[in-house]
């Protein structure tokens, strides 16, 4: 009875609410993750021109970089990326993330604007330090966004939300391979893509420190009867009190370690593909590197677009009671890992054309869509008071397999122009798809678990001892 007057309080809200406070906060995030990303990748497509200027404004100095360099260099922003995600998560529970955020972009956009002076004057060991320490800073975003988003995203609306914020990563992508490729190119050359993306991140930084809030509890302008609405859809899953962390029940929790699995097998394909997809479609499918950012940003335009469209399906599914919460999720991680092991096995296994190389590379990447409505919505699944530690410590673990994925690309291909390299790295990368899907369908759940909140709990079964005392 009590469950069927919330779910009609959640569609009188919606229906009255259908644009409010919480959708701003919404993009505001949203613009966050695309900035942060647009951060993080910039120098997929910078090192290109950065270490062969016959692609790009020929005006500006070329780095003598081999391929285990330029993979060491790549994969160093993952080195501090690691470090600080579960200490993130911990203090955003704490203290609320507003202003996280604001540490997180604003050492970020600063590292990003003096990248090229790291580059040019500091050599390899600057570049590693000023991409590791961002590293350090960006490992704040998704353990904060996460806390974020259990205060701001009702269930109701929750697949759409979450997964529009996350949608950012595959938007700052979309965003920033083809524009580097023109900055390069361009009067300002190489080191105006750090540029121009820093200064953007630092415009990002001083909206949300004006417009930003921790909670709907906590906004000065939003009205009573949305923040009644939100707070009312996540009050039997999300505790007002700050809860001390039940880390033995987290470390011994299976559906926890299966989430583990799966956030690694997707960082370690996903990865893989985005730092060196640029280099591929340069030295083997031999496109310039205008047409090369186009092409390397081509999967992540299908990929934003069928996010917004897997979130809609899935809240539709959910609304309808069309499919429980842990078949939707297997579901949808088994059609982003499962289709896009099938597009790199193929990839591997027939001798593509150009265009068809493109073709899979594209539907591998644009498949990868499905993990938004799979697993990595669920963290808040789990446990909604803990989603940004259970986002730190499954984000900064499967982040080794961030740093490992680009390390065995640089030992694997030892000349960046000989396919049948490339063609391990791809079989490599399916085969860690399958796997690690397969564990996910066979042990992971989408049920809110008892350590969500044990204080609760405890009272509840004190109270029930009580009366059959």
């Amino acid at each position: 009875m009590e469950d069927d007057k919330k779910s009609e309080v959640e569609k009188d809200s919606t229906d009255t609410f259908s644009w409010g406070e919480r959708h701003k906060q919404i993009l505001l995030l949203f613009l966050c993750m695309v900035i942060a990303y647009a951060m993080r990748v910039n120098l997929s497509v910078g090192i290109v021109a950065m270490t062969d200027k016959s692609s790009a404004n020929q005006e500006f100095i070329e780095l003598h970089w081999n391929e285990s360099t330029k993979s060491t260099v790549l994969s160093s922003f993952f080195w501090g990326y690691l470090i600080t995600q579960v200490y993130a998560g911990q203090m955003a529970q704490k203290y609320g993330g507003k202003y996280f955020l604001v540490g997180s972009i604003g050492v970020s956009a600063f590292l990003t604007i003096i990248t090229p002076i790291s580059a040019i004057h500091g050599g390899v060991a600057a570049m590693c330090l000023n991409r590791m320490v961002q590293g350090m800073a960006q490992g704040f975003i998704f353990p904060v966004i996460n806390v974020m988003l259990s205060k701001w995203a009702p269930k109701s609306e929750k697949s759409r939300l979450v997964s529009f914020v996350f949608s950012g990563t595959q938007f700052g992508s979309l965003v920033m391979l083809p524009v580097a490729g023109f900055l390069a190119s361009s009067v300002g050359g190489w080191p105006s893509i750090f540029y121009v993306g820093g200064v953007i991140a630092l415009v990002w930084v001083l909206a949300w420190c004006l417009m930003g809030a921790n909670s709907p509890a906590e906004h000065h302008t939003i009205s009573e009867a949305e923040k009644k609405y939100i707070i009312t859809s996540l009050s039997n899953t999300t505790s007002k009190k700050f809860l001390p962390t039940p880390w033995s029940k987290i470390i011994k929790s299976m559906p926890m370690w299966t989430l583990l699995i799966s956030h690694m097998a997707q960082n370690w394909g996903f990865w893989i593909l985005l730092t060196n997809m640029p280099t591929y479609i340069n030295y083997i499918l031999k496109f310039n590197i205008k047409s090369n950012g186009f092409l390397s940003a081509l999967p992540y335009l299908i990929m934003w677009i069928l996010i917004i469209l897997f979130s809609w399906i899935s809240d539709y599914i959910k609304i309808n009671s069309l499919m429980s919460d842990t078949n939707q999720r297997k579901m949808w991680n088994s059609i982003a890992h499962w289709g896009g092991a099938l597009a790199l096995f193929v990839l591997y296994l027939f001798d593509t054309s150009a265009m068809e190389a493109i073709i899979l590379l594209t539907v591998a990447l644009s498949l990868n869509s499905g993990i938004f409505t799979g697993f990595l919505t669920n963290h808040m699944d789990l446990a909604p008071n803990f989603a940004g530690t259970l986002m730190g410590i499954t984000n900064s673990l499967a982040n080794i397999t961030s740093i490992l994925g680009p390390l065995l690309v640089g030992f694997i291909v030892t000349d960046s122009s000989n396919k049948e390299q490339w063609g391990m790295v791809f079989l490599y990368s399916a085969a860690i798809f399958f796997v690690g899907n397969l564990i996910y369908v066979i042990f992971g759940t989408a049920e809110i678990q008892p350590w969500n909140d044990l204080s609760n709990r405890n009272e509840i079964q004190a109270e029930d001892a009580s009366e059959n005392s």
